[in-house]
């Protein structure tokens, strides 16, 4: 339980900008600001593609990568 309550925190929910070989670029938004963080693009979860909304472990790798509506 308290393992999930951690990682529900650490959860970001961000849009892929661009990406690399190596790595992807997300941005999202925290207190009015609009940041950026490069996570690895082979331990991540799935495989995005440019402007679609991910959830993702800050500057560590996409957990789940979400269906456009």
């Amino acid at each position: 339980m308290k393992t999930n309550l951690l990682i529900a925190a650490l959860l970001l929910l961000g849009v892929v900008e661009y990406i690399y070989p190596d790595i992807i670029l997300v941005s999202y938004e925290q207190g009015g600001k609009t940041k950026f963080s490069e996570v690895s693009r082979s331990q991540s979860v799935c495989e995005p593609v440019t402007g679609q909304q991910v959830y993702f472990l800050k500057d560590y790798k996409i957990l789940t990568c979400e269906d456009s509506l």
